[in-house]
């Protein structure tokens, strides 16, 4: 247990951290090739953690799947208001604006690849922040076993 809220408590702030960078990074930095460019840097740092924790640590997959739903809980916190004036309040493009802080640090990936922005993507990019602790929490027991 102490080791599965030690795993959620690193991934969350992580996530937050690199977040909030990114959010002050493509914010305050002029959008060109160059800066999309190292902007990928930030996309790949926000999902390849989510890889790491689940290697770092030995998790069950029900334990990897906590520590990718606490991981994600500002993703969580910022879809449910999404939803919420979406659905209740019909005001899509704010819906749209509160999930951009959990989505921004793949803002490089969205320019590049003109994809579409909606809070959907927030929803899929949580789904595979979980998939990745847990895939990596597979694979740190596929290494483990077979080191035996």
């Amino acid at each position: 247990m102490k080791n599965l809220l030690k795993a959620s408590e690193e991934l969350f702030f992580d996530i937050l951290i690199i977040a909030l960078v990114s959010f002050l990074y493509f914010n305050y930095m002029y959008i060109n090739k160059l800066t999309l460019i190292l902007g990928l840097v930030f996309s790949f740092i926000y999902l390849g953690v989510n890889f790491y924790i689940g290697y770092k640590y030995k998790l069950k997959f029900i334990e990897s799947l906590i520590v990718g739903i606490i991981g994600s809980g500002m993703g969580i916190f910022f879809i449910f208001f999404s939803l919420y004036s979406e659905f209740i309040l019909n005001i899509p493009n704010f819906a749209n604006w509160i999930v951009i802080p959990y989505f921004i640090p793949t803002m490089s990936i969205i320019k590049l690849f003109s994809i579409e922005i909606n809070y959907l993507y927030a929803v899929i990019l949580m789904f595979l922040n979980i998939f990745l602790v847990v895939i990596g929490s597979i694979l740190k027991n596929i290494m483990n076993k077979s080191s035996l």
